[in-house]
């Protein structure tokens, strides 16, 4: 096996292992690595930090295989206790992916740690603020926001479009970066685009053979990013 494939195959084994959490679960995480992968082009970062996020972002919340059913399932609104024990996906997940020293893998650890930290600081599990939330979990944190309110989860139905938008608009500078969430703003067709070939991707391919094209062929740059590159 090649060096450069094994940071691929884990990825792609955890991306599967956490797509079948819950229903769903595999498209809301591919639909927010491509559009965290095109948000990251959009800022005009090099390819390779554009391809490591692509890379990283379907294991964000990788944790939640250690969340017991009875709270990540609950179909109502979690109680204060319950909430807690949800925050800790964060820890578990980035203790998960930290166990090596592979940059690709640490970058993973680093955005599921802290995809849920808020740029105002009042968010978790470090309440770090402003930049120092890392870039690429300041990216993931949008894409995997607005994804999550568009889709229907087993204790409310999914939002309509202009109400994400809305929310996204007022929490400018509050959840999330500003300079992020304005150059979303002024690409959401784009966004809806690339959404929806993600969600094709997993569609027409299923589960493993959709996360094998996401992911490409031993350590090569996957062709599903390299269509994300052409619309920025």
């Amino acid at each position: 096996m090649a060096q450069q494939s094994r940071p691929h195959i884990i990825l792609a084994s955890l991306t599967l292992a956490g797509g079948s959490r819950y229903p769903s679960a595999l498209g809301h995480l591919v639909r927010t690595a491509t559009v965290a992968a095109y948000l990251a082009n959009v800022l005009e970062l090099d390819d390779a930090e554009q391809r490591r996020i692509y890379l990283v972002a379907p294991v964000h919340d990788i944790g939640k295989l250690g969340i017991p059913d009875d709270v990540l399932l609950k179909p109502a609104s979690l109680t204060d206790a319950e909430q807690e024990v949800m925050q800790r996906h964060s820890d578990i997940g980035a203790d998960l992916l930290a166990g090596t020293p592979d940059p690709i893998l640490q970058l993973a650890a680093s955005v599921a740690r802290h995809h849920h930290e808020h740029f105002d600081g009042s968010g978790y599990p470090g309440g770090l603020a402003g930049e120092d939330v890392p870039l690429a979990a300041r990216i993931v944190a949008i894409a995997d926001a607005f994804d999550a309110m568009l889709e229907p989860r087993v204790y409310r139905q999914g939002m309509a479009e202009a109400h994400a938008l809305d929310v996204l608009a007022e929490q400018s500078g509050g959840y999330f970066d500003p300079t992020l969430v304005e150059c979303f703003l002024k690409k959401v067709s784009e966004v809806r685009r690339v959404r929806a070939a993600a969600e094709g991707l997993v569609q027409q391919y299923g589960d493993v053979s959709g996360v094998i094209r996401f992911y490409g062929a031993r350590g090569e740059s996957p062709s599903f990013l390299r269509y994300i590159q052409t619309l920025g």
